[in-house]
């Protein structure tokens, strides 16, 4: 996805590209605009997911911009930034439906929740997170467990918005996702100990770890004792 800061300002541009971990939100895409003309020309040529703009721009305003986006029927989503001098100039906006409206300065923390609001629009049309679903990614961590299981790859599997998987598995399975990954590797870790010849660090590679004493903490919180003690207790 892609996400569109403006503002006739540089450097506001700038602390919002740096303001917020864009990926971890599912854009992978962060495009800039100083000034509303140029914002336009990219909304057509690369129609981004996520406009985010100050209102009050010279030539071409932001109310401009959300007003061009109605009238283009395109589905982005767009979150106002403005005085608190200009309210009823951003009501304007609500018209055309921005997504989410903030007052200058902008927070960190504001921003992040307007972030969130934002995605769970982009999928309040999207039916419960199936059982399916949740059985191929969890079948997909089981057969891939030393690899790389960020939520960007469990996304694709699941067909779903890595943003979205997260919280949908949580509430289908009752459990954090990093947590299940956690306790399947674990339980991986466990069997080979008991079941094969395999030195500790080998193990400890083959579940997607490289450090032995990190290894051997997060084990010994599941199991109460270290890898080393759990194979002596458990040989056949």
């Amino acid at each position: 996805m892609k996400v569109l800061l403006v503002d006739d300002e540089s450097y506001m541009t700038e602390y919002l590209k740096k303001l917020v971990d864009w990926k971890s939100y599912g854009f992978e895409e962060v495009l800039t605009a100083s000034g509303g003309s140029i914002a336009r020309d990219l909304i057509e040529q690369k129609k981004p997911e996520l406009l985010v703009t100050d209102i009050r721009m010279p030539r071409v305003s932001g109310l401009d911009l959300v007003k061009y986006i109605d009238e283009k029927n395109y589905p982005t989503k767009t979150i106002i930034l403005s005085g608190y001098s200009e309210f009823e100039y951003a009501q304007q906006a609500l018209r055309y439906g921005v997504t989410e409206y903030l007052v200058k300065p902008i927070l960190k923390k504001d921003f992040q929740i307007s972030l969130e609001h934002v995605m769970e629009k982009f999928f309040e049309k999207e039916e419960s997170f199936p059982d399916d679903g949740i059985s191929a990614v969890k079948k997909y961590i089981a057969e891939h467990v030393g690899e790389d299981l960020s939520l960007e790859i469990l996304g694709e599997v699941a067909h779903l918005h890595p943003a979205y998987l997260s919280k949908t598995f949580k509430e289908e399975t009752g459990k954090n996702l990093s947590a299940y990954i956690t306790d399947v590797k674990m339980e991986k870790a466990a069997e080979l100990l008991s079941g094969t010849d395999q030195w500790v660090h080998e193990i400890m590679e083959s579940v997607g770890y490289q450090k032995s004493q990190y290894f051997s903490k997060i084990f010994k919180e599941k199991y109460g004792v270290t890898p080393n003690e759990y194979r002596r207790t458990h040989r056949g």
